[in-house]
């Protein structure tokens, strides 16, 4: 079992890096923020699921084994795997996705890329008893209290700029990612506000 990878980052591309260890190169999936932030040639250590099945052997790496905890308890979601876990790390807030599942937020959950009505009804029974350790061990947050504010406001304004975007014809799970970035970095923006700046960054 690989636990972690230490070594100079020789290759990256969409969701995936090539880390070259003492000459042998081994390719890991990452999240998108990851594989954007790592730069060829310098070195890296990823926190890594060694995932074996009889027909495919993968290697998922994470900045953090926090980051990894929590790729594991999404990927034992029923219908969710691998992929769709990484999809969810690399668009959700922590706090806001641990709110999301306690006050079982299916509209905001379903403005993550690659969730459904379905999953994101997967998500919430299958995680809301496990609420504790996403909040701290995984997420490395604490909770915020659940409140209609923060319902209306956060949740709700995500999914406003998400569907106005893909109506002017955006790719949903494109705008999703930055609708959240947007809000983190915003957090008081209203949905007009939030829909002008992601349009700037959308911008060619």
């Amino acid at each position: 079992m690989i636990a972690f990878v230490r070594g100079r980052v020789h290759e990256t591309g969409p969701g995936m890096v090539t880390v070259d260890v003492g000459g042998i190169g081994y390719r890991v999936f990452v999240t998108e923020r990851c594989a954007e932030a790592l730069r060829i040639g310098e070195e890296v250590l990823l926190h890594t699921h060694h995932r074996v099945r009889e027909d495919e052997v993968s290697l998922y790496g994470f900045l953090t084994p926090e980051e990894r905890d929590w790729f594991e308890l999404l990927m034992g979601v029923s219908g969710v795997g691998p992929k769709g876990a990484l999809q969810i790390l690399s668009a959700a807030d922590p706090a806001a996705f641990a709110d999301a599942v306690a006050q079982e937020d299916v509209r905001y959950l379903c403005t993550l890329p690659g969730v459904g009505k379905k999953t994101a009804l997967r998500l919430v029974v299958e995680l809301k008893d496990r609420l504790e350790t996403l909040s701290g061990r995984v997420a490395g947050t604490r909770m915020r209290p659940a409140t209609t504010e923060s319902a209306e406001t956060g949740d709700g304004r995500a999914a406003d700029v998400v569907e106005a975007l893909v109506t002017l014809g955006y790719n949903e799970r494109q705008v999703a990612a930055l609708v959240q970035e947007t809000l983190r970095a915003h957090p008081d923006a209203g949905v007009e506000d939030v829909l002008r700046r992601c349009l700037r960054q959308l911008a060619p």
